[in-house]
This record gives structure tokens, sequence and C-alpha cells, in this order.
């Protein structure tokens, strides 16, 4: 994994992110409720301006192999003030996942959210099946909090969304061990 970078997204990249969501429930998996299905090339452009704003609470990255996207992410809901932010809209290219990418990619994601942006604290919301974006979180140290009940609707079905976070104390400890 020594060719891989995680560095800000190229809009150029957007089609393929989009390719990876393939149905609605996908798509409600990967972003929440913040999109409408069909997902569009539209929809998804208007949403990353909001980190071009003054004062910005978006930061989307991608995660590249050379000019090649593998994976996608957000820091979002960034406080200055209060020294947090969430990790968001977490998604590894199908052909590349199981493969320890988005551990390197969340990894990523908490020094740039510990070091670079002087956090104290990054949470993040997975749902409750999602047994492999969980198992990822818990490796790079995240810890459960607690659970949202029936928080999205599915179809007919409601979704369980469970929120987990890291310390920078706790980051920092992993880390000397």
């Amino acid at each position: 994994m020594s060719a891989m970078d995680v560095k800000p997204f190229k809009l150029k990249d957007i089609k393929t992110v989009l390719s990876w969501v393939k149905s609605c429930d996908a798509m409600l998996q990967w972003s929440g409720p913040i999109f409408t299905w069909p997902l569009t090339h539209m929809q998804f452009r208007k949403h990353l301006a909001l980190a071009k704003v003054d004062d910005p609470r978006l930061f989307p990255f991608g995660l590249y192999d050379k000019n090649k996207i593998l994976g996608y992410c957000e820091i979002s809901d960034y406080r200055k003030m209060h020294e947090y932010a969430s990790i968001s809209r977490v998604i590894i290219s199908p052909r590349h996942r199981n493969k320890g990418y988005g551990q390197y990619m969340i990894k990523e994601m908490l020094r740039m959210g510990f070091y670079k942006m002087s956090l104290n604290r990054i949470s993040l919301g997975t749902f409750d099946f999602n047994t492999a974006a969980i198992k990822c979180y818990q490796k790079t140290g995240f810890k459960p909090e607690g659970t949202l009940r029936q928080s999205i609707k599915a179809g007919k079905s409601y979704w369980n969304c469970r929120i987990m976070s890291i310390l920078k104390s706790e980051w920092q400890k992993s880390k000397s061990v």
C-alpha cells in the first residue's frame, strides 16, 4: 500500500464513485438520507460545493493509487471551536474491499483530523448490520457510544445507526503501543 495516498477528492472522479452505488439501499448505507435515488452527478456535485464555502464544514477526500480512485470519504460537521468533526460517507471500490484499504483510509483521516486540524474528537455513524465497517472502525480505534434506534427508513424497514468515536488521547496512546 505504499503507493496509496489520501488526498483531496477530484471532481473528475464523481462518475467512478457513483458507479459503486448500485441501489437505493446501497446509497442510504453509504450516505444516509442526504441524497435521493437515483443518485445523480448533480446531487453529488451540489453536496461537494459545501466544501468550497467560507469556513467549510465539509472536506472530501479520495484514496488514490497514483491517479486511480479506490475509495472516498469525508471529514464533515467540522467544528473548529469545539475541536470536533465526523468521518462520513466512507466507501471503497467493490474490487478493492476486504483488502485493508478502508483501514488505511480511516487511519489517514484520523491523522489529518488530529494532527492537521487539531481535533480532539472524531465520531461516525454506521448501520448496525454493516459488520465489515464496524470491524474496520474498531480496528482503527473507534469505540461504540450508542445506537440511534430506527433512525433511517429503508423501504418498509427501519435501520439502527451505531455511533462510534475516538478521542485524540486514545489515538495518541494507540500510536505509542
